[in-house]
């Protein structure tokens, strides 16, 4: 399947802008241009792109992630099975802030109603 700028924007939630920026310097160019000459885009740049997002997440470079995309030993399962690891760590570290916000939540909501109990 191929997509417009337009089409992979929306499907992406990256604007057309960006989609734009990532041909300019190298890191996402579209296989092809439309009669129009608009970007069009396939499933290959539909993976690369999701790469380029997870790397984001984790907040690598535009030119690191560039590098890594175009070095001759990358390995797109060993990459995303970093990205998978990353994001469960960072899952882990976000449900024990939620686990201590609450529980500081509770505690303050206890005090609160000892201190009415007490007046």
């Amino acid at each position: 399947m191929e997509y417009t700028i337009k089409e992979l924007s929306k499907l992406s939630g990256i604007s057309a802008r960006t989609l734009r920026y990532y041909d300019q310097i190298g890191l996402l160019i579209p296989p092809r241009l439309s009669s129009s000459g608009y970007r069009i885009y396939g499933e290959n740049e539909i993976d690369i792109l999701q790469q380029i997002l997870f790397y984001r997440e984790l907040g690598v470079s535009l030119g690191e992630i560039k590098k890594l995309l175009n070095s001759p030993d990358y390995d797109k399962e060993k990459s995303l099975q970093d990205h998978l690891d990353a994001l469960l760590q960072k899952k882990a570290r976000i449900e024990t802030l939620i686990d201590n916000v609450s529980a500081t939540l509770q505690s303050l909501k206890r005090k609160a109603a000892l201190y009415c109990f007490v007046l």
